[in-house]
């Protein structure tokens, strides 16, 4: 009897520590879950108002606005994973880090879907160099056109996934206040109006994103720098600024940068070098293509002519436009070539 006395005390003791260790940590979920469905919710706010004004949107505003919605869903589902620990994903902390997951999933998807229909671009995070042109042409081909079907299954689809996610967290609200520590997580809704994610609804919205004036795509590239090896000599007095004077040399070096100042991305974005002897009226022309994200610059590969010392040439670099582009400003540039006399 001694020893079973021992053996319930023993238990019972061992059960109210758990019982103190379970609400410590319920409290301390919805203690940092609070603040992250606060969040959640300011950016469920932004994301119901850029779905009920997508027409009206601009494609760099949407673009940003897309951009934003998936890189503040995607902390707060890293954060939701670090206060859930490691718990498994049946658990209440595992099913609320689970509901943030699923609604940065989802934002992902909608992103996809809209870049996909419109032929946008995620604009490169500020840490990528605007002139990798490996970077520039990952981002500028990693979106595949979709129809308007396909893209409105896909809306759908993300509107779907944010209705799960609020049922989920709906039930985790509920086992917390149940639990031991009786926590309390705030309301989160990201879905007040289901119509609005259903596929009527969005099939009519993306038949006014495709008819959006100020949705439709505009082409704009444009030199930004054009730079010469050797580089051209100060002049001396008196020589006329026409003119710029190269050292003695057998190669001329010419790198362009290419700009990016419409509202999409360019897979083929074409310069057209030319360079002319003017006494022996000897012409080389170089083509260099490359891709350009919405908003980017690159740097492209160094174009080589052979040269004479004491020659003069005429060097002409302009863009190719690309189909649409009606802009002209700063697309071409001339310059007079003096190479020196060899010494």
């Amino acid at each position: 009897m001694i020893v079973l006395a021992l053996l319930v005390g023993g238990l019972t003791q061992v059960s109210r520590q758990s019982q103190g260790y379970d609400a410590n940590s319920n409290r301390s979920l919805a203690a940092q879950g609070s603040v992250i469905a606060e969040q959640s919710n300011t950016t469920a706010s932004q994301v119901r108002s850029l779905m009920n004004n997508l027409q009206t949107q601009d494609r760099q505003a949407l673009q940003a606005s897309l951009d934003a919605a998936v890189q503040e869903t995607a902390r707060q589902s890293a954060r939701a994973d670090l206060a859930a620990g490691s718990a498994p994903s049946g658990s209440v902390a595992g099913e609320f880090a689970a509901v943030f997951a699923e609604r940065a999933q989802s934002m992902s998807e909608l992103r996809d879907a809209l870049d996909g229909f419109l032929g946008m671009q995620p604009i490169p995070s500020a840490g990528i160099p605007a002139t990798d042109s490996a970077t520039s042409q990952s981002v500028v081909s990693q979106t595949a056109l979709l129809s308007a079907t396909q893209a409105t299954n896909r809306i759908a689809a993300a509107g779907a996934l944010l209705s799960r996610s609020d049922s989920v967290y709906r039930s985790v609200r509920r086992s917390l206040a149940a639990a031991a520590g009786n926590a309390r997580l705030p309301k989160s809704v990201w879905v007040s109006d289901p119509q609005l994610w259903q596929v009527g609804t969005v099939a009519a919205q993306v038949d006014l994103i495709a008819t959006s004036s100020t949705l439709e795509a505009t082409h704009y590239v444009l030199l930004r720098t054009v730079r010469l090896s050797p580089p051209a000599l100060p002049p001396p007095p008196g020589a006329p600024s026409t003119v710029s004077v190269l050292s003695p040399t057998s190669l001329l070096g010419v790198t362009v940068v290419l700009g990016n100042d419409g509202s999409s991305g360019e897979p083929h974005a074409s310069v057209r070098i030319t360079l002319a002897n003017q006494s022996s009226g000897a012409t080389v022309t170089k083509v260099e293509t490359t891709a350009l994200a919405l908003g980017g610059s690159v740097a492209l590969p160094t174009a080589t002519f052979h040269v004479k010392p004491g020659s003069t040439y005429q060097l002409t670099v302009a863009v190719i436009p690309p189909a649409g582009q009606a802009v002209t400003v700063g697309t071409v540039t001339q310059q007079a070539l003096q190479v020196a006399p060899a010494t």
